[in-house]
């Protein structure tokens, strides 16, 4: 059953292509060399200044169908990729010269020194000793935390009557970070941070992607950069305006997540939240340092709601757009779930929910875009890179590349059943990156998501309001930059009020 996206391949002319005199004749068995294509200077520094990062008719758009693109933006030197066997190279087989670059400096400014923010020996040795506490027992252990909020906000739309409209932008994001702030500390966020919380994190995202735009340009030393960000984080000293925003930002969550840090060390708990399982994490060198806990919850936190909210916005979305496969969920949950309460048995029995998160996440990919730095000269698809080179890999484009997803315009949940991708590359779909540094959330995001779109379908059913633009916007997530206004109708409005 083939569904119809709203979802148009999106391309922009490029300014020209040519072979390079360092390009290899062949990258291996029956693959030829594709061409490089090269992209003006100008073309794209203007882009990035003007535009952004120019998803529809900018820098992004105009690395769409090309498996090798180069270009310069300021004194950084540039390639792109898209193919998903120099995918594989670069996460996965030579992942050694391609860590993270100057491009998570600005992340790092947000989050801290995180797993997602380090890099090798530090990051090899803490998620050594995080991952065992996110394996299948700890994160199943975690649904009764996040199922209670859920249940909750589900009450509160039944109690707005048989129809009401909704921003699902706003109600995703008060959700995921409720369910967030249960499953890491057990309880609400708000009463650290307020009932603008999610606001004030979005803006952070923004501002941190403005701040984005600017490493594109100009790669400061590492030294200047590090002291940057210790004084974006800094309580005593000030910075000027348009800094001094994303200093109030960095600073409203940095006091709230040492607070509650300190809360619970002064009031050990039992709870098998995250934070509880980050405090029992050792190893021969100790446990992880105060700094080190409170920069892993910031991450989970910031990191795990933004990116979970925006997948469910798109998964709603779609499905309001392709009723046949919203139909075939509703009867899935309705076939399993009935009206009992879903459990971890149930979360593995909804197959064509399961697979309808996935083909969202294929469409609109909540991290749209991941970048390494090569520390050494090296060979990529037969192409050369120098040291120092960013290396970008659009996920987006990989997700909708014709010669491994057929109609990728098309929304089809069937490519995510089980069996589907048996003769599909690996590196073809990666929402969650790959490698040895695939997110260490996955699990956590897929049985959350999973289970909000499984519970709250059981009461309503989400429609588009007309006229509504729905536009996709690159912060540091993929997300609807207007917004996505829906209509929460009721689906049984006799059982929900006996409810």
């Amino acid at each position: 059953m083939k569904q119809h996206a709203t979802a148009e391949l999106l391309t922009c002319p490029v300014d020209h292509a040519s072979t390079m005199s360092d390009d290899l004749p062949v990258v291996g068995p029956g693959r030829p060399i594709a061409p490089t294509t090269r992209h003006k200077a100008l073309t794209m520094t203007r882009d990035v200044l003007v535009k952004g990062f120019g998803r529809e008719d900018g820098m992004v758009a105009r690395l769409e169908g090309h498996d090798f693109s180069r270009w310069r933006v300021g004194g950084r030197r540039y390639v792109a990729i898209q193919h998903p066997d120099d995918i594989d190279y670069v996460l996965i087989q030579n992942r050694e010269n391609y860590p993270k670059g100057a491009d998570y400096e600005p992340l790092k400014g947000v989050l801290g020194l995180s797993l997602f923010t380090d890099d090798d020996p530090s990051w090899s040795r803490h998620r050594k000793m995080i991952n065992p506490k996110f394996q299948k027992k700890h994160v199943d252990a975690l649904l009764p935390l996040m199922l209670g909020t859920v249940l909750e906000f589900r009450d509160d739309l039944d109690a707005k009557g048989e129809r009401c409209e909704v921003e699902m932008v706003d109600l995703m994001t008060d959700l995921t970070l409720e369910v967030a702030g249960h499953s890491l500390f057990s309880q609400s966020f708000r009463g650290y941070f307020g009932d603008d919380t999610a606001e004030l994190i979005t803006e952070g995202l923004r501002k941190g992607t403005w701040f984005s735009r600017l490493w594109f340009l100009y790669d400061p030393p590492q030294l200047l950069s590090s002291t940057a960000w210790k004084i974006m984080h800094s309580k005593w000293i000030p910075t000027p305006p348009p800094f001094s925003q994303f200093q109030g930002v960095a600073r409203v969550i940095d006091g709230a997540a040492e607070k509650v840090l300190q809360e619970r060390l002064d009031n050990p708990s039992d709870s098998p939240d995250l934070l509880n399982l980050l405090l029992e994490v050792s190893d021969e060198q100790g446990p992880l340092t105060a700094e080190r806990t409170r920069a892993e919850a910031i991450s989970f936190m910031l990191t795990g709601y933004e990116t979970t909210a925006n997948a469910m916005c798109w998964l709603w979305y779609l499905l309001a757009l392709n009723p046949d496969a919203r139909q075939r969920m509703l009867d899935e949950i309705d076939e399993v779930l009935g009206d009992r309460t879903v459990t971890l048995e149930d979360v593995a029995k909804l197959e064509w929910t399961s697979a309808c998160l996935e083909e969202s996440m294929r469409i609109f990919p909540p991290v749209w875009m991941i970048t390494r730095e090569a520390i050494e000269d090296d060979i990529i698809g037969g192409h050369h890179v120098r040291a120092g080179t960013t290396v970008n890999i659009v996920v987006e484009h990989v997700h909708r590349d014709p010669r491994f997803w057929e109609a990728p315009e098309l929304f089809d949940p069937s490519r995510f059943l089980s069996g589907a991708d048996k003769d599909r590359p690996r590196s073809s779909y990666i929402p969650f990156g790959h490698g040895k540094r695939i997110c260490i959330g996955r699990n956590f995001a897929l049985l959350e998501a999973v289970m909000i779109a499984a519970t709250l379908s059981q009461h309503h059913v989400f429609d588009l309001v007309p006229g509504h633009p729905v536009e996709p916007e690159t912060t540091f997530t993929l997300r609807p930059k207007h917004g996505v206004r829906m209509i929460a109708r009721r689906r049984n409005p006799v059982a929900a009020e006996a409810g």
